[in-house]
C-alpha cells in the first residue's frame, strides 16, 4: 500500500469513527424510571411491567416500574411533572392524567399542557358492552331498541364510578342514541361484574379480558366491542361498524409522557422502541391480544395532536357524566 492510499484509509476510518460518535445517542445513561399511577397487579400495571422489561433489553439499562397510585393518577403526574427533563423519568398514563383530570379537578396540581410532554400513545384498549344472560337482547341494536321502549322503567348500567371511562363510554352511547339510562356507580370493576352476572344491573362497558370468562360461561352476553376490529379473545362479538348503530367512544388508552423540556430525540427514541416491541408477534400474543389491545405506537407529534383534538371531547363527556369538579 503506498502512502497516498494509506492516508486515505486512515482518513476514512477517522471519518467513520467521528460519524459513529456523533450518531451515538448517550441516552439512557442510567436506569430509567416509569411511574405507574395505579397499584400493582392490575392490567395496566402488568402491561407497563412487560413493556419496561423489553425496553431495558433494548436500551441496555434497567427500566424500573415505580407504582405511585392516588387521586385519579394525580400523584404520579405531579411527581413526573416536577422531575428532571432528562428522559430518565416518564409517566405511564391513561386518559385520566392527560385529559380527564383537567375537567374533574379544580386544582390537580400540575398543568398537563405546560408540564408534560407527549411521547407516545402505546395502545387503544377497546371496551365491550355486556348484559346479563337473562336480558332479552343479543345485539347492540336490540339493546338500543329495548332501552328506548322502557320509558316507565329505564334500564340501568353500571360503571367503576362517576367519571370513569366505563361510565363515559355509556354516556357517549346514551347521548348519541337518545337513551334514558340510570347510572349505578360501583367502587371498581369487580363488584360491577358480580351484579352484572346476577342481573342486578342491566348493562355495562367493561374491559375485554374481564368479560371473557363470563361470556364463555354464558353468564354474560357481549353485544359489541368498541374497537376497529374484532378482539381475538371475543371473536364472535362484532365491532360498531358491523352494527346498525353509529360508532361511539368506548375505549381507553395507555401512553407515555415525560416532563416538559425532555429532549425531542429522547421522546422519538422511546416512541420508536415502543413501536418495535409492539410489532413483535410474541409480545402481542402474550400482552395485547388477550386484552383486545390495539397497537397505536404513535410518534410524539401524533400523540400531541391526538390529545389536543380529544381533550375537548373528553371534557364534554365529563360534563355529561354529572361529575362535579373538586
Amino acid at each position: 500500500m503506498n502512502r497516498k492510499n494509506f492516508l486515505r484509509g486512515v482518513a476514512a476510518l477517522a471519518l467513520a469513527a467521528t460519524g459513529a460518535t456523533d450518531a451515538a445517542d448517550p441516552w439512557p445513561t442510567r436506569p430509567v424510571r416509569i411511574v405507574v399511577p395505579v397499584p400493582p397487579g392490575g392490567p395496566s400495571d402488568a402491561y407497563a411491567r412487560a413493556m419496561a422489561q423489553r425496553m431495558g433489553e433494548e436500551w441496555g439499562h434497567q427500566v424500573i416500574v415505580d407504582n405511585k397510585p392516588g387521586a385519579g393518577e394525580i400523584v404520579g403526574a405531579q411527581l413526573v411533572a416536577k422531575a428532571p427533563a432528562d428522559g430518565h423519568t416518564m409517566l405511564f398514563t391513561t386518559e385520566s392524567a392527560i385529559m380527564l383530570n383537567k375537567f374533574a379537578f379544580l386544582k390537580p396540581g400540575y398543568d398537563v399542557e405546560k408540564d408534560l410532554l407527549p411521547v407516545t400513545q402505546m395502545i387503544s384498549g377497546p371496551l365491550v358492552l355486556v348484559v346479563p344472560a337473562s336480558l332479552p337482547v343479543n345485539t347492540l341494536d336490540e339493546f338500543v331498541a329495548l332501552a328506548r321502549s322502557r320509558k316507565d322503567k329505564p334500564m340501568t348500567y353500571g360503571s367503576a364510578g362517576i367519571g370513569s371511562v366505563l361510565q363515559l363510554a355509556m354516556v357517549s352511547l346514551a347521548q348519541q342514541e337518545k337513551l334514558d339510562l340510570v347510572h349505578a356507580p360501583y367502587r371498581g370493576a369487580a363488584p360491577l361484574m358480580q351484579d352484572l352476572v346476577s342481573g342486578q344491573v342491566d348493562s355495562g362497558w367493561v374491559g375485554v379480558s374481564g368479560a371473557v370468562p363470563f361470556v364463555r360461561d354464558r353468564k354474560l352476553k357481549a353485544l359489541v366491542v368498541g374497537g376497529t376490529h374484532r378482539a381475538k379473545a371475543l371473536p364472535d362479538t362484532p365491532v360498531y361498524r358491523e352494527t346498525k348503530t353509529r360508532p361511539s367512544r368506548a375505549d381507553f388508552l395507555f401512553g407515555l409522557v415525560a416532563p416538559a423540556g425532555t429532549p425531542a430525540a429522547v421522546a422519538e427514541k422511546v416512541a420508536a422502541t415502543v413501536r418495535k416491541i409492539q410489532s413483535d408477534p410474541k409480545f402481542r400474543e402474550t400482552h395485547m391480544d388477550p386484552f383486545g389491545y390495539e397497537s397505536i405506537a404513535s410518534t410524539p407529534a401524533e400523540f400531541a395532536r391526538f390529545i389536543a383534538n380529544d381533550r375537548p371531547l373528553q371534557g364534554d363527556r365529563i360534563r355529561l357524566s354529572g361529575l362535579k369538579p373538586e
